[in-house]
C-alpha cells in the first residue's frame, strides 16, 4: 500500500465519534478564528483581484461565497482559502525545522461541507482530517528545508478532507492526492525576501489545483499512486523516506495547532508579545532609544530576522512588514500592539517606525532553539540614552498549543478583526452559529456569511459574483 492509499483509507474510516472531547472543544475556536481572518481580508487589493478572477471564471453556482454570490466549488474553495490566508493571522502547526498554516485547510472544508449539504459535525470532521494530515507531514518530513513550501502538503490534506465529505472511495481519494501531489508542489522561495503578494495567495492556488484533481478523480481519472515513494517521487526529492503509520493515527491535529495573538508571522509571536509586555510595563520614549536587541530561536531568525530567508532592507508593504522582526518590534513598542491597523500602508511608512526599525538587531539564541517548539522563548533588550537598559524575557505567549485560546479569547480576536466590517447583530449571529456548530447545517452558516460585505473604507464597490459583473474601483 502506498502512502496516498494509506491516507485515503485513513480518511474514509474517519467519523465524528473519533474526535476527542478536546478536539471538539477546540474546533469551534479555530473555526471562529478562521472566519475572523476571512472577514478581515475582504477589500484588500490582491484579494479584490482574486474576487474579480472568481467573478469572471468561477461560474454562478452552486457554492455560496463569503461576501455574497456563488461559484463552482473549485473556485469557491480558492476564494475561501484566499480569505483565510491573506491577512496572515490564522493558526499554525509548529515543528523543530518545519511549519505550516493549518487553517489553509479551512476554505476547502467549508466549501465542500456546504456543497454536500453537510452538518456542522461534517465540517468539524473535515477540519480534523485536514489539520491532522498536514500536521503529520510537518512532523515526519523536511519539505521546507529541502526547498519546498509548506503549501505542498495541502495536496494530501485538502483531498483527504474533501474526499471524505464527498463520500468518495479510497481509490478515488488516492488518485486525487496523487494527481495534486505530483502537479501542485510549490517552492519555499515564496517565503524568501523580498516578499511578494503571492506569499498570501499560494495556498489558494493549492486549493484550486487540489479540488480540480479531486473532481476529476470522482469522474474516474487516475494519477501516479507512487507519488511519494516511487522513482523520482517526493521521497527522492526530500532525501528521506516518509513512512507515516496512518493506521495508528487519530484525528487530533487541531489540538497541536497554535493560534496567533498578533498579526505577524507565527515565529515572531513570542518576540512581539515580549515587546508588548515590556512597553506596557515601562514608560519608554521612543526618541530616546539607542538600539533594540532581540534574542530568538533559530526559525524566528531565519524567517523574520535576516537568516536563511534573507532580509527586506526596505519595508513598504504589508507582506514585507509582517515578516520583518525589526518592523514588528518597532511598531509594537510605538503602538503597544500588532494588529491589522499596524499594516495600513500609511502606518508602515511613517517616519517614527521607519526610524526605529533601523535600530533593531536580531540574534539567534542556541538555548532558545533547543526549547522550541515546546516553548517559544524570546528576550528583548532596549538600550536607551544615558546608558539605561531595559530587558524582558518570556517563554511563550497566549495561543501556543500548551496555552490554547479559550472561546472568550477567540471572541475577543474575532470582534477586533470584524469591527467596522459587520454590524453587531450579524456578528452575534455568526458567533452563536459557530459556538453551536455541532448542531447546525453549514448552509445556515454560509447564509450568514453571505451577508458580510467589505468595509466601506477600502474605497471599492463589492463585485456582484452572482452575475459576474466587475465594478470599477474608486481609487
Amino acid at each position: 500500500m502506498t502512502q496516498v492509499e494509506a491516507i485515503a483509507k485513513y480518511a474514509v474510516r474517519a467519523s465524528f465519534e473519533d474526535l476527542s472531547a478536546e478536539s471538539r472543544a477546540q474546533l469551534p475556536i479555530h473555526i471562529l478564528d478562521s472566519l475572523g481572518c476571512s472577514i478581515a481580508a475582504l477589500g484588500a487589493g490582491p484579494v479584490e483581484a482574486c474576487r474579480e478572477q472568481v467573478a469572471e471564471f468561477g461560474g454562478s453556482g452552486p457554492s455560496a461565497l463569503i461576501g455574497g454570490g456563488k461559484a463552482s466549488p473549485i473556485y469557491a474553495a480558492f476564494w475561501h482559502t484566499v480569505l483565510v490566508r491573506y491577512v496572515d493571522f490564522m493558526d499554525n502547526i509548529l515543528a523543530q525545522t518545519e511549519t505550516a498554516h493549518t487553517a489553509d485547510n479551512f476554505g476547502v472544508a467549508l466549501t465542500i461541507a456546504d456543497y454536500v449539504g453537510g452538518s456542522g459535525r461534517d465540517l468539524m470532521l473535515a477540519l480534523a482530517l485536514g489539520y491532522t494530515v498536514q500536521s503529520r507531514f510537518v512532523d515526519h518530513a523536511n519539505f521546507m528545508t529541502r526547498g519546498f513550501d509548506h503549501t505542498t502538503q495541502l495536496a494530501f490534506s485538502h483531498n483527504a478532507a474533501a474526499g471524505r465529505l464527498l463520500g468518495l472511495s479510497e481509490q478515488q481519494i488516492s488518485h486525487a492526492m496523487a494527481m495534486a501531489g505530483v502537479s501542485d508542489a510549490s517552492f519555499a522561495v515564496v517565503r524568501a525576501k523580498p516578499l511578494s503578494q503571492w506569499k498570501g495567495l499560494a495556498s489558494a492556488q493549492s486549493a484550486l489545483g487540489a479540488m480540480n484533481a479531486l473532481f476529476l478523480a470522482r469522474r474516474g481519472v487516475q494519477g501516479p499512486l507512487q507519488v511519494i515513494e516511487g522513482p523520482l517521487g517526493i521521497d527522492h526529492l526530500l532525501g528521506m523516506r516518509i513512512n507515516i503509520d496512518w493506521d495508528k493515527e487519530g484525528y487530533e491535529g487541531v489540538v497541536g495547532s497554535t493560534i496567533k495573538k498578533y498579526n505577524s508571522m507565527i515565529h515572531t509571536q513570542a518576540a512581539v508579545h515580549c515587546m508588548v509586555e515590556l512597553a506596557r510595563q515601562n514608560k519608554i520614549d521612543p526618541t530616546k532609544v539607542v538600539s533594540i536587541e532581540a534574542l530568538v530561536f533559530q526559525l524566528a531568525y531565519d524567517f523574520a530576522g535576516g537568516g536563511l530567508y534573507g532580509v527586506d532592507k526596505v519595508i513598504r508593504t504589508k507582506e514585507q512588514a509582517d515578516h520583518s522582526l525589526p518592523y514588528l518590534l518597532a511598531v509594537a513598542l510605538l503602538d503597544g500592539d500588532v494588529m491589522p491597523a499596524q499594516f495600513d500602508p500609511e502606518r508602515i511608512i511613517k517616519p517614527d517606525v521607519q526610524a526605529l526599525l533601523k535600530k533593531v538587531q536580531v540574534w539567534p539564541n542556541h538555548e532558545f532553539t533547543e526549547l522550541y517548539p515546546g516553548k517559544m522563548p524570546a528576550k528583548i533588550i532596549v538600550h536607551l540614552q544615558h546608558g539605561r537598559v531595559i530587558e524582558h524575557e518570556i517563554q511563550g505567549y497566549p495561543g501556543l498549543a500548551s496555552s490554547p485560546f479559550t472561546w472568550e479569547d477567540a471572541v475577543q480576536k474575532f470582534d477586533t478583526l470584524v469591527a467596522g466590517r459587520i454590524d453587531n447583530s450579524l456578528s452575534g449571529e455568526i458567533k452563536n452559529a459557530v459556538h453551536s456548530v455541532e448542531n447546525i447545517r453549514v448552509r445556515d452558516l454560509m447564509n450568514l456569511l453571505g451577508h458580510v460585505r467589505q468595509a466601506s473604507a477600502v474605497g471599492r464597490v463589492p463585485i456582484n459574483l452572482a452575475t459576474s459583473t466587475v465594478t470599477a474601483t474608486a481609487d
